[in-house]
């Protein structure tokens, strides 16, 4: 603790001479979404970005694993395929470098303990579960958009084993946090404060069972296994989308058409009554002669950005001010993409994930560690008032509380490039090309997409919206 102490009151003169001298809002302490707005302005105008340069020292960095999957990200929506796979790769190297540590580094220790001296954003960023198997998703298009179905395979089946550790590891992070309380003696009651401000996002995180699995990543496992010929492991993942997101009925048909193909007859006739459908009349177990499949992927918009928000409790004799991150949007409905051929109507998209409600439950179910960690950090730095107010007198505690208000800012990183939510449309349209037409509310007319369609193949239609542009790419197997 007087080790703690000593950097504390180091600090606290040091935050005393950067309010004083107007310095205080260094890049140390900017809010992360502002690195990335430029980002997101250069895509919803289609200014291009010199990827060379973008963001090279914080890819580097103590975060570069959110970093390099923001730019592979934006690598990927503009059509540079080669970067966005490295920078993806670079972000999944360095997950697996962490998670492999068996024992905590001299640097993990360092980390904490600048996070419980300034604030989370010391900590490495690690990835939410949600992010890191969208990670993998994306990279399975990657390869996909490179014809090559066997890369995309492996890549499905790490985002699927991501989906299940995931799960445990937040298990075993509670879990710690609960130990941590308990040593640190921070009640229910210490933290409730801060848990009522949560509050608010209850309704969009009740629209997900958990932020570890999404019907997304699970449909596009199916349909790569479909690919590589293997409709049992298909149907298996189309199956845990559906209990995911039983309202698509693209996914409905899809689960329906392989439980008829491989002759589930249980489940056949389970499925088709819990979604008053007739298999044997309005399903075909393959495309219709000289016909062949389109599958369009929509990707809607961008992930929702954290907020800040400060509450200040009494702690010690003093007023300590914490500062944890929060959503605070106003949620639209999911708005569908229309596709067109010659004026004619072919179909719109329906929605399968909206990754809005993944980002916050992920946050909802990390409050109980958020909260543990800002007490603690609140505490300590209330006994480094009282205490620099006891070796230094008004002008050590002055000190002191500049600190704590000038080095309490929430953590707001996140993945913001992600879409804000993903929809999809599968049909089955006569072979040859076509000139398809793209409607959305939000998009600037209505921009077109030449589409070929091969006899019993099968075409990928990939669409971003980043405000008023639609960014396409088709890939046909």
């Amino acid at each position: 603790m007087n080790v703690l102490l000593k950097i504390c009151k180091q600090a606290a003169v040091l935050a005393l001479f950067l309010v004083m001298t107007g310095c205080a809002a260094t890049s140390t302490f900017t809010a992360y979404p502002h690195k990335i707005h430029p980002l997101m302005a250069s895509l919803a105008s289609r200014t291009p970005l010199d990827l060379s340069q973008c963001l090279l020292s914080e890819c580097q960095s103590k975060d570069l694993i959110l970093y390099n999957m923001e730019r592979g990200r934006y690598a990927q929506i503009v059509g540079k395929n080669d970067v966005s796979m490295a920078d993806f790769k670079t972000s999944m190297d360095k997950i697996s470098e962490n998670d492999q540590k068996a024992l905590i580094s001299a640097s993990d220790v360092g980390a904490n303990v600048a996070a419980t001296l300034v604030n989370d954003n010391a900590i490495p960023y690690e990835g939410e579960g949600y992010e890191r198997v969208l990670l993998h998703h994306y990279q399975a298009l990657n390869y996909l958009k490179k014809k090559d179905v066997e890369g995309a395979g492996v890549e499905v089946r790490r985002a699927n084993a991501e989906q299940n550790e995931s799960l445990k590891r937040f298990e075993k992070e509670l879990e710690k946090s609960q130990e941590e309380a308990s040593e640190k003696n921070v009640t229910a009651s210490s933290s409730s404060k801060i848990d009522t401000q949560y509050a608010q996002m209850d309704e969009v995180a009740g629209k997900v069972k958990n932020s570890f699995q999404n019907a997304y990543t699970f449909y596009l496992s199916g349909f790569v296994y479909e690919l590589l010929q293997q409709p049992n492991d298909a149907y298996i993942d189309y199956k845990k989308a559906l209990e995911i997101y039983p309202e698509n009925k693209y996914l409905q048909k899809d689960v329906l058409r392989l439980a008829a193909k491989l002759d589930m007859r249980d489940d056949l006739d389970e499925l088709s009554k819990r979604f008053s459908l007739d298999p044997s009349q309005k399903f075909v177990l393959e495309s219709a002669a000289g016909s062949g499949e389109l599958l369009v992927l929509f990707e809607d918009g961008f992930a929702p950005e954290k907020h800040e928000v400060k509450i200040s409790l009494p702690i010690n004799r003093n007023i300590v001010s914490i500062a944890f991150p929060i959503y605070q949007e106003k949620w639209s409905s999911q708005t569908p993409l229309l596709l067109l051929n010659n004026n004619e109507l072919i179909g719109n998209t329906e929605p399968i994930c909206d990754i809005r409600a993944l980002a916050v439950k992920a946050l909802k179910e990390k409050v109980p560690m958020l909260a543990t960690r800002q007490i603690i950090r609140a505490v300590a730095k209330a006994v480094t008032a009282s205490e620099a107010k006891k070796k230094m007198g008004e002008l050590g505690q002055f000190a002191a509380n500049v600190w704590n208000i000038v080095s309490e800012s929430a953590d707001l990183r996140s993945w913001l490039t992600l879409p804000s939510n993903a929809q999809i449309l599968r049909t089955t349209l006569p072979a040859g090309s076509y000139k398809l037409s793209l409607k959305h509310p939000m998009a600037g007319g209505s921009p077109t997409v030449n589409v070929e369609i091969a006899a019993n193949g099968k075409t990928v239609l990939q669409v971003t919206r980043t405000g008023p542009q639609l960014y396409t790419t088709v890939t046909q197997f």
